[in-house]
């Protein structure tokens, strides 16, 4: 079996608007396997590319709950900053990186946090 490991360097989250999270390397968004960009959400009414949306933070909830769509209670911004530090946290700590096999090849895949240059 063939191994193939994917390193995908973060060095910054934003946050669009409510339930809206996108990652960055060097100010360019990354959209690279299995980090892929999203053309729109139509539930969440953002027609711009991001990572995720309100129900990819339902989904993350599930496992982590530091990590949970903007219910409207508090102040944005506080759940934005909040969301941002706690995925970073996730990505440091290895918690979304994962191994995967597709044909013959098995597929390591990191997500690695950048501090700025």
């Amino acid at each position: 079996m063939n191994e193939k490991e994917i390193i995908i360097e973060i060095d910054k989250i934003k946050s669009g608007k409510a339930n809206i999270i996108s990652f960055y390397r060097k100010n360019k968004l990354i959209d690279r396997a299995p980090l892929r960009l999203k053309d729109k959400s139509e539930s969440y009414n953002y027609n711009y590319r991001h990572h995720f949306d309100g129900d990819d933070l339902e989904k993350i909830n599930a496992k982590q709950s530091s990590v949970f769509p903007y219910d409207g209670r508090g102040k944005i911004n506080e759940w934005a900053d909040e969301t941002k530090r706690s995925l970073r946290q996730l990505i440091m700590d290895g918690k979304f990186n994962r191994v995967f096999t597709k044909g013959t090849t098995k597929y390591s895949i990191k997500l690695v946090w950048v501090s700025g240059e």
